[in-house]
C-alpha cells in the first residue's frame, strides 16, 4: 500500500523514532486501520528519502511498541491491537524502559498479567486523588471486617458485569483470591474430608490441601475441563464435599468450560450436594464471557475473584462471595487471618471501576494475551500445546527427544525461565512430557517473540549432552 507519513514526521527526534510515532498516529486517526499491509522497507525508503536500514529500526521500534507485527515471508502489518484505547492511555513500554530490561534473564515462568508503566503512572494518579480526599475511613477503620460498605458495592457492581449477581451482603472483601480461596476451603472442609479437583492444578491448592490436611480427588480432563462422568463417577465411589475448580482458563492448562459443560457440573454437584469452591481470577480476561458455575448454584457455591491476575499482581483486591450459611464462619476466618482487606487498594479498585478504567485495564489484557496468543501460535506452529486465545499460559507438549527437566534447564542456559510440570501434578506418577510457558510476565511484546523463537529453535534440536546442562 501506499502511505503519506512526511506530514505526521516530527523533527528533532531520530528518524527511525520519527517514523514510528507517525504510523502510530496514523493508526490513531484511522487512516490505518488493523491487518493493513506497511510498504516494503525499499519503497517506504524511496518514499521518505532514508536509508533501507532506517525504515528497518522503524518497524522495529514499532514492534517493539505493540503496534506492528511482523511476519516473515509475508510482510509487516498493523496491529489488530485497537491503537485507539493504546493512544489513549499509553500502554506502552517506552525505549528507555524496554532498554533498561535488556541484560536480564526473559521471565515466561509466572502467571502474570501485562503490566505497563502506564499501569503506574494511573495507580500513582489514583493515589493522588485519593490524598486530596477525605482519607479518615482508610486509615482508621477497623469495622467492618467485611469491608467497607460503599467498596462492597462498587466490587458488586463489577461481579454484576462479569456475570455473577450477588446480593452485596454475601460479599466478603479479601486481600486476594489466595486468602478468599483460603477462607473457603477453611468453612467448606474439615480434616480428612475430600475436595474434588482438576487433575492439573495450580501449585496452591495442592498447598492448602496439606496445611488444612484434607484430601484431593483429581478428576479427569478434558479441553473443556472436568469430564462429568469422571465427576459422578467420582461423587458414587466416594464421599466428595466440595469441587474446587478453575473453570475459566485453568492454570496450567488452559482448559475452558463452555455453558453446557457448567450446566451439567452443576447439576451433579446439587444431586450430590457437593459444595462448589470457583477460582475465577482469569475469567474476566474472556471478552464474551461464560457465566461462572457459581452463577448456575448460588446457594451451595463459593465464588472467588481478584485484579491479580488481569490487571497487576500488587493489586491485591479479591472477594470472596459465600453461601449464606456459610457467611459467618467466613468472616470469623477473615477476622481470625487478617482481620479485614486493606482498605486503602479497595479505594483505589473503587476509583477505575467508577471511572471505566478497570474495565479499559481489562480490555487492554485481553487483547495483549489475544496478540500474544497469535504471536505464539505462528512462532510455535510446529509443535503442540493448548491454550485459550486470551489466555496468559502455553501448555507445551515436548517432542519425544525430551524431558521437561532437560528442556527448562536448556532454556535457562538461554536465559529464559519457564515452569516445569511438577507444581501442578497432585499424584507423582510417571514424569509428564509438559511444561508450562506463561506470556505476561515481560511488558515488552518483542521480549516474548524473541523468547518463543529462541524456545522453537531448542525444540526443534536435540537435548545437549547432560554435562552441558549442569
Amino acid at each position: 500500500m501506499s502511505i503519506d507519513l512526511k506530514p505526521l514526521m516530527k523533527s528533532g527526534t531520530p528518524k527511525y523514532i520519527a517514523i514510528a510515532d507517525a504510523i502510530e498516529q496514523a493508526i490513531s486517526s484511522g487512516e490505518l486501520v488493523a491487518g493493513t499491509k506497511l510498504p516494503t522497507h525499499r519503497h517506504l525508503a524511496d518514499d521518505l528519502a532514508v536509508s533501507v536500514q532506517t525504515v528497518s529500526n522503524a518497524y522495529r521500534y514499532a514492534e517493539k511498541k505493540g503496534i506492528v507485527e511482523a511476519w516473515v515471508g509475508s510482510g509487516t502489518f498493523v496491529s489488530d491491537f485497537q491503537l485507539s484505547k493504546v493512544t489513549e492511555f499509553l500502554l506502552i513500554e517506552d525505549r528507555d524502559s524496554y532498554q533498561g530490561t535488556q541484560g536480564r534473564a526473559i521471565d515466561l515462568s509466572i502467571a502474570h498479567p501485562v503490566c505497563t508503566i502506564q499501569h503506574k503512572q494511573l495507580f500513582n494518579d489514583a493515589l493522588m486523588k485519593i490524598a486530596n480526599s477525605d482519607t479518615d475511613i482508610l486509615i482508621r477503620a477497623a469495622k467492618p471486617v467485611q469491608g467497607q460498605p460503599q467498596h462492597i458495592e462498587h466490587i458488586s457492581q463489577w461481579l454484576n458485569e462479569q456475570k455473577i449477581p450477588t446480593q452485596e451482603e454475601r460479599i466478603i472483601l479479601c486481600n486476594s483470591a489466595s486468602q478468599g480461596l483460603m477462607v473457603a476451603l477453611g468453612c467448606a472442609v474439615q480434616v480428612g474430608e475430600i475436595v474434588a479437583c482438576e487433575d492439573l492444578v495450580d501449585h496452591g491448592l495442592i498447598a492448602r490441601s496439606r496445611i488444612l490436611n484434607f484430601k484431593l480427588c483429581p478428576i479427569a480432563t478434558d479441553r473443556q475441563g472436568i469430564i462429568p462422568e469422571h465427576f459422578e463417577r467420582a461423587c458414587q465411589q466416594s464421599k466428595i464435599k466440595a469441587l474446587s475448580c478453575t473453570p475459566s482458563m485453568s492454570n496450567p492448562a488452559s482448559t475452558h468450560m463452555g455453558l453446557q459443560r457448567r450446566i451439567e457440573i452443576a447439576d451433579i454437584a446439587r444431586r450430590y450436594n457437593v459444595l462448589i469452591i470457583e477460582d475465577d481470577v482469569y475469567g474476566a480476561l474472556e471478552p464474551e464471557r461464560t457465566a461462572p458455575l457459581s452463577s448456575l448454584l448460588p446457594e451451595q457455591s463459593f465464588y472467588i475473584t481478584a485484579l491479580t491476575k488481569t490487571i497487576a499482581p500488587g493489586l491485591r483486591v479479591g472477594c470472596l462471595v459465600a453461601p449464606r450459611q456459610y457467611l459467618q464462619h467466613a468472616i470469623s476466618l477473615l477476622a481470625a487471618s487478617s482481620w479485614m482487606a486493606t482498605p486503602m487498594l479497595f479505594e483505589v479498585a473503587s476509583l477505575w471501576i467508577k471511572d471505566g478504567t478497570l474495565q479499559r485495564l481489562i480490555n487492554f489484557e485481553q487483547q495483549e494475551f489475544a496478540a500474544r496468543q497469535r504471536m505464539a501460535k505462528e512462532i510455535l506452529k510446529d509443535f503442540e500445546y493448548d491454550y485459550h486465545p486470551n489466555g496468559m499460559h502455553l501448555w507445551l507438549n515436548l517432542p519425544d527427544n525430551w524431558d521437561a527437566d532437560e528442556f527448562v534447564a536448556t532454556a535457562h542456559q538461554s536465559n529464559i525461565l519457564i515452569t516445569g510440570y511438577q507444581p501442578f501434578v497432585i499424584e507423582k506418577s510417571a514424569p509428564l512430557k509438559r511444561v508450562r510457558i506463561s506470556l505476561g510476565m515481560e511488558s515488552s511484546r518483542y521480549r516474548v517473540k524473541y523468547a518463543l523463537q529462541l524456545l522453537a529453535d531448542i525444540l526443534s534440536a536435540p537435548p545437549p549432552p547432560t554435562h552441558i546442562l549442569l
